[in-house]
């Protein structure tokens, strides 16, 4: 219940830094919610899960993924550009991102998008 609770207070805080720096993003820019709403409605199902790059510990962000409705293992995020080992308090509303497939804590099953589709089409 607590983790529940925890959850909704960052929707709500979320939600209000969304409005406040959304006149701020550029064209390009994305994060983590808008990507894994686009593919929601296209199918498929929204993940929602704590960061695990956070700097504190007590300060959980939550992170938002999509995974296919077949379960194909192919687990969807999106993730910034820049090195992922950067711990931030604060992440970033809006940046330049990539697609990371599959759980980035398995490393057997880290792929990037080029290499994703390579493999897919072998």
């Amino acid at each position: 219940m607590w983790s529940f609770f925890k959850l909704v207070m960052w929707g709500w805080l979320w939600f209000v830094a969304w409005i406040i720096t959304l006149p701020f993003k550029k064209s390009n820019q994305d994060n983590c919610l808008t990507y894994a709403l686009k593919k929601w409605d296209e199918g498929g199902y929204l993940v929602i899960r704590w960061c695990r790059s956070n700097k504190h510990s007590w300060i959980r962000w939550p992170h938002f993924l999509w995974l296919d409705q077949r379960f194909d293992r192919v687990l969807e995020h999106y993730v910034p550009k820049e090195a992922e080992d950067i711990e931030r308090t604060i992440p970033k509303p809006w940046f330049d991102g990539r697609i990371v497939y599959n759980d980035p804590e398995d490393h057997s099953q880290f792929q990037e998008e080029d290499e994703f589709k390579q493999g897919s089409e072998n």
